[in-house]
């Protein structure tokens, strides 16, 4: 795709007197290409498609589905079918992923506080393992 920039580009180049050849190397395009650009004065034109997806009906339905539980994509598509769609996976799959990426992305404020004025502790859990033939041999050690 060119852009507004890299056509800029193109005609200052040329201005500066450098061959087609040159000018595609310098902003990565065929010296076809910049011929082209150069030929119409004019910046590129692209048609954008404003289309919908035929998930969309269901997207509600899905983001519902994803705050109860963490499906899988794949679960979410035969829930879906069920309801009615008749779509591909991927459609479904590139949604979930968006669905989920947006909702795991939790934000969390600095807390901290001067020195002295608070503790923290971190409990954790351990388990102990005793092992009869050591405390066999200790209490012999002490016995003696």
């Amino acid at each position: 795709m060119v852009t507004k920039e890299k056509c800029m580009d193109i005609w200052s180049l040329k201005r500066q007197g450098f061959s087609y050849v040159a000018i595609g190397r310098r902003v990565g395009l065929d010296r076809r290409t910049v011929k082209k650009y150069l030929e119409k004065k004019e910046f590129p034109k692209y048609n954008t498609v404003n289309r919908t997806s035929d998930l969309e009906p269901y997207h509600k339905l899905i983001e519902g589905w994803l705050s109860q539980e963490d499906y899988k994509a794949t679960r979410i598509r035969d829930l879906v079918v069920m309801q009615g769609y008749q779509g591909g996976y991927e459609t479904v799959k590139r949604f979930v992923s968006k669905v989920k990426k947006k909702r795991d992305r939790v934000a969390y404020i600095r807390f901290e506080t001067i020195p002295g004025l608070q503790a923290q502790m971190d409990f954790g859990d351990f388990k102990v393992v005793q092992y009869p033939f050591l405390f066999d041999e200790l209490k012999q050690k002490l016995q003696n």
